[in-house]
C-alpha cells in the first residue's frame, strides 16, 4: 500500500469519526435544522396553559393561579429574527388562592370580576433564535388591561419550540396594583403590598 493510499484511508476515517460525532439526533425535526421555526398561527391551551401570582405582604405574602388562559399567537419570520404577535385573556373569575374567604374578596372587591370577568393581554414578541433546538430568549411587550385599566407591560420570556406544530413558553413579569387602582388587600393582621409576580406557562398549538 502506498503512502498516498494510506493518507487517504486516513482522511476517511476521520470523516466518517466526525460525521459519527456531529450527527444530528434522530429527534430533532428536519425543519429545525434547517434553522426554522414554526409559523403562522398557534391558539393558546387552556388546561395546559397557566398564570400564577405571588402577592407580598408583612406575613409572608400568598399566591394563586389558573389555567383558563386563551388566545392567539400568530408568529412570522423577520430576517434573521422572528416576531409575534399575541392576544390572550385570563378568566379572572378562576383565579383561586388557598383561602375560599380571600378569593372571595379577590372576585368582589380587588378584581371586580362581576364587572371585569378577564384579564388581557395584546403585544408582540420578537426573538433570534438561531436553530430553535434549545430554549431562546424572547422580549414581549403589549397593553395589559385589568379591570378597566390598561397600562404599557414588558415580560421577559423563554421558549422553547419542541414540536413543529408546537411553542412553549414561560414568562414573568411584575405588575403593580396601584398601576390598576386595586386596593391593598388586608385581612386582620395581613396587609399586603406591591409588586405583585406574575408567572406565566404557555403552551400554543397549531389548531
Amino acid at each position: 500500500m502506498t503512502m498516498r493510499t494510506l493518507r487517504c484511508a486516513a482522511v476517511l476515517a476521520a470523516v466518517v469519526a466526525a460525521a459519527g460525532v456531529l450527527r444530528i439526533p434522530a429527534d430533532v425535526p428536519s425543519a429545525r435544522a434547517a434553522g426554522t421555526l414554526p409559523v403562522h398561527a398557534f391558539v393558546i391551551v387552556p388546561g395546559q396553559s397557566s398564570v400564577t401570582f405571588a402577592v407580598p405582604d408583612n406575613r409572608g405574602g400568598f399566591s394563586g393561579h389558573t389555567t383558563q388562559v386563551t388566545g392567539r399567537v400568530d408568529v412570522e419570520p423577520a430576517g434573521d429574527a422572528y416576531t409575534a404577535a399575541i392576544s390572550a385573556a385570563v378568566d379572572a373569575r378562576s383565579l383561586t388562592t388557598d383561602n375560599a374567604i380571600r378569593d372571595r374578596a379577590m372576585q368582589a372587591t380587588f378584581l371586580q370580576t362581576a364587572t371585569y370577568p378577564t384579564i388581557t393581554f395584546a403585544g408582540t414578541a420578537a426573538a433570534r433564535p438561531g436553530l430553535g433546538v434549545h430554549a431562546f430568549p424572547a422580549a414581549v411587550r403589549g397593553r395589559l388591561t385589568i379591570r378597566n385599566v390598561t397600562r404599557e407591560t414588558e415580560f421577559r420570556a423563554s421558549v422553547t419550540a419542541p414540536a413543529t406544530d408546537q411553542y412553549v413558553a414561560d414568562a414573568g413579569a411584575t405588575v403593580r396594583m396601584a398601576d390598576y387602582g386595586i386596593p391593598y388587600p388586608r385581612a386582620f393582621i395581613f396587609v399586603a403590598r406591591d409588586p405583585v409576580t406574575v408567572t406565566l406557562h404557555i403552551v400554543a398549538r397549531a389548531p
